[in-house]
């Protein structure tokens, strides 16, 4: 398993094939002859603050890989989307889908010395689902909301229904296994005092500068498919938050840290033939990044301009305009890798400006001027973006540009974070891009169930949200795919949704750093890392 792994996210390090414990594991060549610093200090450039260190609070998705190194979860999920046990050795689900049984790893701790065990895992569900907690992503565990122990080490999770997403949506670090005891002596304070059983413990915190993080001397319970037994190599990690990517950039190339995320694009293809440093294409699993557009706002009301804007619009020379072309396009709603992604989807709305035109005029709109009209209104679009978002600012400009050469008006409108989110849910827009990570098709549910935060669109189709629903009940995965193969189409149809580009985080690292490992979803996982001297 884990030499897939490494073909996935180190291919562009010279390799050789190295045997430990029966498994294939790809290793630089320097990496056998240059020594192991066992008091290294590794310094990551973090393009993002971070809210809390609560993991079932936290919706801000670059936090989650910070959490993933603090807080291990019940189980491992593999870049391929292979379930592999963790803190669960293993489970058993039962026949009608609505109760999960985990056997539980002994000789775990939390870095407070408080064992892990049933009654441990018991007060983490009690503590998520309860009311005055308010969980920021209690959602994610939909009906499957109770959990008693059996005994020590064996738990049974009850679902009202089947949930089909609960394994997924365990093995992300925000249902990473919280100490029982900092649960009860901090309360509401917990996110400021994160205590978990990873393979490294918070050390200190400078808000908006820095997360500090210390080796867990007595670390032994890596995730299985990993191969590795023991604490960390590294000794400390320090992510530096560096919002400005400029500024990170600059830090990483002066030797400030060893490792950068989300490269801008520019950088990323300079850097392919660099032999100082490693690029990790990391893919973001979800939605990836796209366009929401409104059904009940004129113009977008009218399903023939929503689909003429897609077709108006070249992808591939947006992500050149704006991204330097470092990402992939996207054409599907569901990225690539996850159930239900359905490659034929990709060819809904290739780039064809004649095929805009047409649709719009046998729609009704005439073209006399530089713009579209349809009874004495112009084709207008309201584009709005997070002002504090740079790349969403670069990919409206160069979608402006494209949709007024097809005769749509674009005014961008540039809001704070605030206003942009309550903008939206008023539906005082008319296609705004943003992201959204999932590492379960069900994440497609934000979208389209009515009264979810996410259901921007205003789109409501029963035969959809039918779908959604028979989806995340389904248990056998070849009928769940099937399931949301058919919601995708539905949602292309009606061109609620333009896919912009892959998600994926631009990492790179330098070649003295190996070993970063980055579990199913794009969490990193420093706990198997190694600095050189």
């Amino acid at each position: 398993m884990l030499d897939r792994i490494w073909n996935t996210f180190m291919h562009r390090v010279p390799a050789v094939l190295m045997v430990v414990s029966g498994l294939a594991v790809l290793m630089p060549k320097d990496a056998l002859a240059q020594d192991v610093d066992k008091q290294a200090q590794l310094t990551i450039g973090w393009g993002s603050t971070i809210d809390t260190f609560n993991p079932a609070m936290t919706p801000i998705r670059d936090a989650a890989p910070i959490l993933a190194n603090i807080f291990d979860t019940l189980v491992w999920l593999t870049p391929d989307f292979k379930m592999t046990p963790h803190l669960a050795t293993s489970w058993n689900i039962s026949e009608d889908g609505r109760t999960y049984t985990f056997n539980l790893r002994k000789g775990v701790t939390f870095h407070d010395g408080t064992p892990f065990n049933a009654a441990a895992v018991v007060a983490n569900f009690d503590y998520i689902t309860n009311k005055d907690t308010q969980a920021r992503n209690l959602a994610w565990l939909g009906p499957c909301t109770s959990a008693k122990a059996l005994d020590e080490y064996t738990v049974q999770v009850s679902c009202s229904e089947a949930y089909s997403p609960l394994l997924a949506q365990l093995s992300t670090p925000n249902f990473g296994m919280q100490s029982p005891t900092a649960i009860k002596e901090y309360g509401k304070e917990l996110g400021q005092h994160p205590v978990g059983t990873g393979p490294f413990a918070f050390s200190s915190y400078k808000p908006n500068q820095s997360i500090v993080l210390k080796r867990n001397e007595k670390y032994d319970w890596n995730p299985p498919a990993l191969k590795r037994t023991g604490p960390p190599e590294i000794a400390s990690v320090t992510f530096q938050i560096v919002p400005n990517s400029q500024a990170r950039v600059s830090q990483f190339l002066a030797g400030q840290s060893q490792m950068i995320q989300k490269t801008p694009g520019i950088y990323w293809n300079s850097w392919k033939d660099d032999s100082k440093y490693t690029e990790i294409s990391v893919p973001v699993t979800g939605l990836g990044i796209f366009a929401v557009l409104n059904t009940k706002r004129f113009p977008t009301d009218d399903l023939a301009v929503r689909k003429a804007i897609q077709y108006a619009v070249d992808k591939k020379a947006v992500m050149q305009l704006a991204e330097a072309g470092a990402y992939p396009v996207s054409n599907t709603p569901i990225q690539e890798g996850m159930t239900g992604y359905d490659p034929s989807l990709a060819n809904s709305y290739p780039f064809d400006p004649q095929k805009a035109a047409a649709l719009l005029t046998e729609a009704g709109w005439k073209k006399t001027g530089q713009f579209w009209e349809k009874d004495g209104k112009t084709l207008t679009l309201k584009l709005t973006v997070i002002s504090s978002r740079p790349s969403y600012q670069m990919i409206a400009q160069a979608m402006q540009g494209f949709l007024r050469q097809a005769g749509m008006d674009v005014q961008i409108e540039q809001l704070a974070l605030s206003a942009w989110f309550a903008g939206s849910i008023n539906g005082d827009f008319s296609l705004t891009p943003l992201q959204f990570a999932c590492i379960d098709p069900n994440g497609l549910n934000r979208f389209f169930f009515p009264g979810e935060n996410f259901a921007w669109s205003k789109f409501a189709d029963p035969q959809l949200i039918d779908l959604l629903v028979e989806g995340q009940k389904e248990i056998d995965e070849n009928k769940r795919a099937d399931i949301y193969g058919k919601a995708q189409r539905i949602i292309m149809d009606n061109a609620v949704v333009m896919p912009i580009h892959q998600n994926n985080d631009l990492v790179v690292v330098s070649n003295k750093l190996k070993g970063v490992i980055f579990s199913g979803g794009g969490f990193e996982y420093l706990g198997a890392a190694s600095l050189t001297k």
